[in-house]
């Protein structure tokens, strides 16, 4: 669906991409993280046909980027960080406007789709943010793309806006669309992307698919709650367990440290189980995506 190979851009002296390479699969969420500043607005508005580079490839749905004529010939969905509409027009005026073939019942049934139906004869100078992010979803889908790309969709919203414009994410995958987005809000790209790409000062530090990023940073680190405090002698025994490297107690909480992160954990459950005390929670510490982002930003 996209495919980014060794792209460079620069603004003056300034080196934005430096030579990146990126994959986008058909039919996938795919979360583009890094600061700000890193790239992430640039690559995107070469994705969509916006913006030229000196050197590298970028293929989007088999279309050379390089060779369009404009960038309306792209079949692609393209929502702006910053959206700008015709403020004197309603939602149907301007859906109508943007389509290639306008039709108003299609132009209605994507406005129903957005929750916008109630607003549909409202001029868009009325509209809150949240609003306003949701007419940008419909007009990045009036003509029907096949690959939708979202720079910062949810950014400036409150967390039920948010909730609102993820489900419509989600809703665009399942209709068999193509989603690459930009966020800031790293929960959110947590909550619904199949795979993830970030880019640093310009450069792809990684592109994985959540679950195996996930897993590949889990701690050998458990922490385990009981009913009733734990003695000194019970943690000076659980201590000898050749396979525990530190063991922390906090009342009736554990922290206890595996020596490797591919140890099964039945012994250290047995272990505890012996203490004879109920045991009210046993969870495996994982990174989330938050302390990667800043793990490898630093």
């Amino acid at each position: 669906m996209i495919e980014i190979k060794n792209l460079n851009k620069h603004f003056g002296q300034f080196h934005a991409l430096k030579g990146i390479s990126l994959r986008v699969k058909e039919n996938e969420i795919y979360g583009f993280i890094g600061h700000n500043g890193a790239g992430k607005s640039t690559t995107m508005n070469i994705m969509a046909g916006l913006s030229h580079f000196e050197e590298g490839s970028c293929i989007i749905n088999g279309q050379d980027v390089k060779e369009l004529a404009k960038p309306g010939d792209l079949n692609v969905g393209f929502l702006p960080e910053n959206p700008q509409f015709y403020p004197w027009m309603n939602a149907t005026e301007y859906l109508l406007y943007c389509s290639k073939n306008p039709d108003k019942q299609k132009v209605k049934e994507i406005i129903a789709w957005a929750g916008l139906e109630q607003h549909a004869s409202r001029k868009i100078k009325g509209f809150s943010r949240g609003m306003k992010q949701r007419l940008g979803l419909a007009v990045a889908l009036i003509n029907d793309p096949k690959l939708i790309i979202l720079d910062e969709p949810s950014s400036a919203l409150d967390p039920e806006g948010r909730s609102e414009v993820l489900r419509l994410m989600v809703e665009l995958k399942n209709m068999g669309k193509t989603i690459i987005f930009s966020s800031h809000i790293l929960s959110d790209i947590e909550r619904i992307c199949d795979r993830i790409g970030m880019i640093e000062n310009g450069e792809i530090i990684f592109e994985k698919s959540l679950v195996s990023l996930l897993n590949e940073n889990v701690k050998p680190i458990f922490d385990i709650e009981f009913k009733h405090m734990i003695s000194t002698l019970q943690i000076e025994r659980l201590m000898e367990h050749k396979d525990i490297l530190k063991v922390e107690a906090k009342d009736n909480m554990l922290t206890v440290q595996l020596k490797q992160n591919d140890l099964d954990p039945k012994s250290l459950l047995e272990s505890v189980l012996e203490f004879d005390v109920p045991i009210l929670g046993f969870n495996l510490r994982k990174n989330n995506l938050e302390s990667l982002f800043i793990k490898e930003g630093n």
